[in-house]
């Protein structure tokens, strides 16, 4: 571990807290909901590590209006799942995480465009690493892995929003197409030239959220891959079977296809995982190790520096006496 990776380590760490809130964005798996003590901890911990004088405030500093933009959206980001009255995540009275199933695509597209700015950060500083021949084999698998699981793990979630907002689209649409037949005589709407299910507005609602749950997609898996086929193949599966949407492919049994639809990244995440957490402990653990050290050497050259007005003096003295 050096300094330029350790001031790295701690936009991998923010980049880890912006991924790990990727659970908002669908139920939760256990009985008991979301845990308010990993909401607390994690809020503190990326409020310290986007303060002033952090290498992440540093970054933004140095990198003009991409910067100011990158602080701008942590301090939405921060304040909407972590503030005290968090607009999209917060703690209801009874002390429970509650998650505002309204804006969870707002959700999901800060997560991806946050992961989008700290990618470019850590891939900047891998670059440089790697220039002055200071980047280390573990940190860089360290970077890497993180980067495998997090485009795995949203592409994966993304997959299920879309069939989510798919399911709900085509449920409203039905809705007001019932509607607008009994409204005129119980006629077919889709014979009607004048019907038209954008007409409602909450079709039209979805459709946005649709569109825009596509294209945060798109931002996922496009980002990544080029180097790794197993990711491009269920890239490419995913892509393929998304012609449901349009009507392009009329699966028989609509449940079971969305199921594997769903499915596609299940295998990288699964290899990915533990190997990803046990290998930042790992690093995590070379880090305490290397500020341990350096808080050591400083507190040594302090001790060092003020010692050594006291001998100059107590050599005054000594001459002074001999005269």
């Amino acid at each position: 571990m050096n300094d330029a990776e350790r001031n790295i380590m701690t936009i991998l760490t923010i980049s880890r807290i912006v991924e790990n809130c990727l659970a908002y964005c669908l139920p939760p798996q256990g009985p008991n909901g979301f845990s308010v003590e990993d909401r607390r901890s994690k809020g503190e911990a990326i409020v310290a590590l986007t303060a002033e004088g952090t290498p992440f405030y540093a970054n933004c500093l140095n990198n003009g209006e991409l910067g100011d933009k990158l602080y701008e959206n942590m301090s939405y980001f921060i304040d909407d799942v972590f503030g005290e009255n968090g607009r999209i995540v917060s703690v209801d009275i009874h002390n429970n995480v509650q998650v505002e199933q309204s804006l969870i695509v707002d959700l999901f597209k800060q997560i991806v465009d946050l992961r989008l700015y700290l990618e470019a950060f850590l891939k900047s500083g891998l670059k440089f690493l790697r220039e002055n021949e200071m980047l280390e084999s573990d940190f860089e698998e360290l970077v890497n892995l993180d980067m495998r699981y997090y485009h795995a793990f949203a592409g994966k979630i993304s997959c299920q929003l879309l069939v989510d907002k798919f399911l709900e689209l085509n449920e409203n649409a039905n809705s007001y197409a019932q509607s607008y037949s009994k409204a005129h005589g119980n006629i077919d709407p889709h014979k009607d030239p004048n019907f038209n299910p954008d007409d409602d507005p909450s079709v039209r609602m979805l459709k946005n959220e649709f569109h825009e749950l596509n294209q945060a997609m798109v931002n996922v898996l496009n980002s990544y891959g080029e180097d790794d086929p197993e990711f491009r193949y269920a890239r490419d599966d995913v892509y393929a079977e998304s012609e449901v949407f349009s009507g392009k492919r009329k699966p028989t049994d609509t449940k079971a296809y969305f199921k594997v639809y769903n499915s596609h990244f299940d295998k990288i995440i699964m290899k990915t995982q533990n190997e990803l957490n046990n290998k930042y402990q790992a690093v995590a653990s070379d880090l305490r190790q290397f500020e341990e050290t350096r808080r050591a050497e400083i507190a040594a050259q302090k001790e060092k520096a003020e010692a050594q007005p006291e001998a100059v003096a107590k050599e005054a003295s000594n001459g002074s006496d001999g005269e």
